[in-house]
C-alpha cells in the first residue's frame, strides 16, 4: 500500500506541474496570438463551465467502471497530445474551442485525481488524503516557476513541449497501477448519491466560493492600484500559500479523523470572513500578504476535509461526489467574481472586501444544517 501511495503522489505532484506550467501563462500567450481582453475573458468563462460539466460527467461515469485509474491515465495521456496543439491556434474560435477541450479535460483529471486516491484509502481518510494532497501543491509551485522561466528562455512552444512531457508521465504512473486496481464497489452509478448532508456541504462550499475572486481577481490589483505596493509585492500574495497549504493539509486533515469533520470544516468557513476583512482593513501591503496565510484553511483544509467527508458518505460514488465539489468551487467563483467586480467598481476595495466576508457567512449556517440533518461518520484511526 505503502509503494502505491508513493505512486500516486508522484502521479498527482506530475499532473499539477504539467497545468502550473502552462495555466497562468494561457492568457499572455491568447494575447500574444491576437485576442483582445474580451475575447480572452469570453474563452475563460466558456472554458469554466465548460470545464466544470465536463468533471462531473466523467466523475459520474467513473463510478461504474473497475479502472478508474485507466480512465485517469487515459485522460492525462489527451492532455499531453493536446498540449502541442497550442502552437497551431490562432484566432478566436480556434482559441475558444482548444482551451474548451484543454480546461474539461484537465478539469477532469483534478477532479478524477482524488477520487482515484479515495479508491486505495480507506481508514484514516482525513489524515491520508491530507498527506497525498500535497503532491498537488509541490507540483503546482514547481510548475509555475518552471513555466516562467521557460517561456522567457526559450518561449512558449518549449513550455508546451515540457507540460506535454509531464502529463505523460502522470499518464504512465497512473497506467502502471491500472493494471492491477480493480475496485468492488464498481457498478451502475447511482443518479442521486448523495443524502441532504452532502447536498448542503456543497452548497456551503459553493456560497463560501463566491467570495474567492475577492483573493484570486483582485488582490494583486488592491495591492499595487491602492496600497501603492510593487508587482513583486503582489505576486508575493501568492506565493506565501503553499506555505500554509501543504502543513495545512496535513494536520487539518489528521485532525479531522480525530475531532470529526464538521469542527475542522466550521474552522475553515469561519477563516474566510477573517481573511477578507483584515485584507481591506489592513493597509500595508506587507500585512495583506501575512493575511493570505489563511489560505491554508479556505483552500487546503476546506478542500482535504470536504473531500474526506463526501468520501466517506458517497459510498460507491466517490467520483461523482468530488466531482461536484469542484464544481461548487468553481461555480462559486465564477458567480463572485461579476458581483465583486461591481462591487468594487461603485464602493472601492475595501467595501468589496468586506462583502466578501459577509457572502462568506452565509455558509456557516448551511454548514450547521448539514451537520444536523447529516449523521456523522465516526473518526477512524
Amino acid at each position: 500500500m505503502c509503494v502505491r501511495l508513493a505512486r500516486l503522489w508522484v502521479a498527482m505532484a506530475l499532473l499539477f506541474l504539467a497545468a502550473g506550467v502552462a495555466y497562468p501563462l494561457f492568457p499572455l500567450y491568447m494575447y500574444s496570438r491576437g485576442l483582445d481582453s474580451v475575447e480572452i475573458g469570453a474563452v475563460a468563462s466558456a472554458s469554466a463551465l465548460s470545464s466544470t460539466a465536463a468533471a462531473v460527467l466523467v466523475g459520474f461515469y467513473s463510478d461504474s467502471i473497475e479502472r478508474r485509474e485507466a480512465l485517469q491515465a487515459a485522460v492525462c495521456a489527451a492532455l499531453a497530445g493536446l498540449m502541442p496543439v497550442y502552437s497551431l491556434a490562432e484566432g478566436f474560435g480556434w482559441f475558444l474551442f482548444l482551451h474548451s477541450a484543454f480546461t474539461s479535460l484537465g478539469g477532469t483529471a483534478m477532479a478524477l485525481s482524488g477520487a482515484v486516491a479515495m479508491d486505495y484509502i480507506t481508514g484514516r481518510r482525513g489524515a491520508r488524503f491530507g498527506a497525498l494532497r500535497t503532491s498537488g501543491a509541490v507540483g503546482w509551485v514547481a510548475g509555475t516557476l518552471a513555466g516562467g522561466y521557460l517561456v522567457e528562455r526559450a518561449g512558449y512552444q518549449m513550455v508546451f513541449a515540457a507540460s506535454s512531457m509531464a502529463y505523460a508521465a502522470a499518464a504512465l504512473l497512473y497506467g502502471l497501477g491500472a493494471r492491477h486496481a480493480r475496485r468492488a464497489a464498481a457498478g451502475h452509478a447511482a443518479l442521486t448519491p448523495l443524502g441532504w448532508s452532502s447536498v448542503l456541504l456543497l452548497a456551503a462550499v459553493f456560497v463560501a466560493s463566491v467570495s474567492n475572486p475577492a483573493y484570486y481577481t483582485f488582490t494583486p490589483l488592491y495591492i499595487v492600484q491602492e496600497l501603492g505596493g510593487s508587482e513583486l509585492e503582489a505576486s508575493l500574495a501568492f506565493a506565501v500559500t503553499p506555505f500554509a497549504e501543504i502543513p495545512a493539509m496535513i494536520v487539518l486533515g489528521a485532525l479531522s479523523d480525530r475531532v470529526g469533520r464538521f469542527k475542522v470544516l466550521a474552522a475553515c468557513l469561519l477563516a474566510f470572513p477573517l481573511r477578507y476583512s483584515l485584507t481591506g482593513f489592513l493597509k500595508d501591503p506587507a500585512g495583506v500578504i501575512a493575511v493570505q496565510l489563511l489560505h491554508g484553511l479556505t483552500f487546503a483544509g476546506l478542500y482535504v476535509v470536504g473531500s474526506a467527508y463526501l468520501a466517506d458518505t458517497a459510498g460507491g460514488a466517490t467520483g461523482f461526489a468530488l466531482s461536484l465539489f469542484t464544481a461548487a468551487f468553481n461555480l462559486g467563483g465564477l458567480a463572485g467574481g461579476y458581483l465583486l467586480a461591481l462591487i468594487q467598481a461603485r464602493y472601492g476595495y475595501t467595501s468589496m472586501y468586506l462583502a466578501a466576508a459577509a457572502l462568506s457567512t452565509l455558509s456557516l449556517p448551511l454548514l450547521l444544517a448539514s451537520a444536523m440533518l447529516g449523521s456523522r461518520p465516526r473518526a477512524t484511526r
